[in-house]
């Protein structure tokens, strides 16, 4: 049974713009490895795009030929040249969108009050919608700006500052260098940073020991509380005024307006680019 492609899923985002490139470059250049280096990714990081797109897509998006004269080489599918020519369409569609929301938030005064009050709202119009376009299981969404990028090891350590909250809010994800090539990952760049629930620690505040430098751990009020078997779901309200749903497995309940100590993983940390 021949799949179904589903072009939907691989352009959900925005900023796909690096995996779709690798494509674009394979259709211009017959070259994984060439297409990589005009996109300036690594090899891996090339295949990681495409892997990422098929499995988006639900179909093969790239055949391959190996020997032959000319040493191998790879073709698009009939999928991916639909699916380029849907990125085209996209983009031109968003550009269209945006320049219709800049045109609301400008309107004169002798425009419609509705509108006017539209445009003169404090909020991005624009970079909401984006970022509600990112839908997911994962309760924790916190819109940020990379604030740094160093390597450790075989992954590179962000670190992120809160969009909204400043630099009061400062959180810490580990990726690869791939992930960090394919998401184009720069100083300044506003993202997404999301991580389950269930990712996130939750312990009296009197209890909590102290955190390592580069890791998650923030300080907070209990906003809302309930209990479940053996753990003990809990809404935060850090003092930066971001808010997170973490668990804790103290045997005693911990109550509302309780001071607590929250904790993550840098690994549990996910990047996303909400198409802003």
């Amino acid at each position: 049974m021949i799949p179904q492609a589903s072009l939907a899923a691989a352009l959900a985002e925005k900023r796909s713009d690096r995996r779709i490139d690798v494509l674009r470059h394979i259709q211009n250049c017959g070259s994984i490895s060439e297409a990589a280096r005009r996109v300036g990714v690594s090899y891996k990081a090339a295949w990681q795009a495409l892997d990422t797109l098929s499995n988006l897509a639900g179909v093969e998006l790239v055949q391959r030929s190996v020997g032959g004269k000319g040493g191998g080489g790879a073709q698009l599918t009939a999928d991916a040249l639909l699916l380029l020519e849907a990125a085209d369409a996209m983009g031109h569609a968003r550009e269209q969108l945006h320049v219709q929301l800049e045109h609301a938030r400008q309107l004169p005064a002798a425009a419609d009050s509705q509108a006017r009050a539209a445009g003169a709202a404090g909020i991005s119009v624009a970079t909401t919608l984006a970022r509600l376009q990112v839908m997911t299981s994962m309760r924790n969404q916190w819109p940020c700006v990379v604030a740094q990028l160093s390597r450790r090891g075989p992954l590179v350590q962000v670190q992120l500052q809160g969009a909204d909250a400043g630099a009061q809010f400062v959180l810490h994800s580990h990726i690869t260098d791939e992930s960090v090539q394919l998401l184009g990952l720069r100083r300044g760049l506003p993202v997404l940073a999301m991580c389950k629930a269930t990712a996130v620690t939750v312990q009296a505040a009197s209890a909590a020991a102290d955190v390592a430098a580069g890791s998650n751990g923030w300080q907070g009020v209990i906003t809302r509380a309930t209990r479940g078997g053996a753990v003990q779901e809990l809404a935060v309200r850090l003092s930066s005024g971001m808010q997170l749903v973490g668990f804790s497995r103290e045997t005693s309940s911990l109550r509302v307006r309780a001071a607590v100590q929250v904790t993550v993983e840098p690994s549990a940390v996910v990047i996303a680019l909400s198409g802003e």
